[in-house]
């Protein structure tokens, strides 16, 4: 598996669907945002309204909006009279959204292990299953996403979605380390796998420590990669922090 990044042509199998509650803007933004969590949209590449606008078929007005938003949650970078570039990956961010993640889904994860109900139960099964067929069928992107759906469950069935969205809004630089993680070697995916499976057995034995631990070890694993991936994609990361205060202690 490779990141592929066609520059501004991937904007032109964008969906603007019409209708519902969201404005032009705000579909823009989720576009936007989505292809620069999945790296489809590289750090460092550079756009500017007038592009995406025109490969969107929209105006200038609500791009700039979807730039203004983007650019407040530390996404893009905009600089008078140059081109809006996407944010480079910072190490230090990412420990302290990897920080947020981890506490809050422990305690998610707490509440979870009291009561998982059975349905609950079997929609982490089939999160599992659809990830190994992403797996076999090399679609990285299709199997993230199922590994985000497992790990909401926890937030839906324990009604804690305030603090999924909380995640979904902050964690941009920890998912963007994922997936270079992700994409480097099919081992570590099947890791991946074989953790979700071990917390489903210690949650099935309501083995609150255990599967706590198994947690911890999940949302830091990628995080003694850091020097690798900075190596092989120096162009990707801001150089504000050394390789040595990203330690993620036990």
């Amino acid at each position: 598996m490779r990141i592929a990044n066609e520059g501004l042509d991937l904007f032109r199998d964008a969906e603007l669907e019409s209708g519902g509650a969201q404005t032009v803007s705000s579909r823009i933004y989720r576009i936007l945002r989505d292809k620069i969590i999945t790296m489809q949209l590289l750090p460092g590449t550079t756009m500017s309204e007038q592009e995406v606008a025109y490969m969107l078929g929209v105006s200038r007005t609500p791009v700039r909006e979807a730039f203004i938003r983007l650019a407040r949650e530390k996404l893009l970078l905009i600089s008078p009279q140059r081109r809006t570039a996407v944010t480079k990956i910072s190490p230090d961010r990412a420990r302290q959204e990897r920080f947020l993640r981890e506490s809050l889904e422990q305690a998610v994860l707490e509440q979870f292990v009291l009561n998982p109900s059975p349905e609950a139960m079997r929609r982490l099964e089939e999160a599992i299953a659809q990830q190994k067929r992403m797996l076999d069928g090399n679609d990285l992107t299709g199997f993230l996403y199922y590994d985000d759906a497992f790990h909401q469950i926890f937030y839906e069935s324990t009604d804690n979605m305030l603090c999924h969205q909380v995640l979904k809004r902050n964690c941009f630089d920890y998912y963007r380390l994922r997936y270079l993680s992700s994409i480097t070697d099919l081992d570590i995916q099947r890791l991946n796998i074989q953790q979700h499976e071990t917390i489903v057995r210690l949650v099935e034995e309501h083995n609150l420590t255990d599967v706590q631990a198994q947690l911890r070890k999940h949302v830091r694993r990628f995080f003694d990669e850091i020097k690798v991936m900075r190596e092989q994609n120096p162009d990707y990361f801001q150089h504000n922090a050394p390789d040595s205060q990203i330690v993620i202690k036990n």
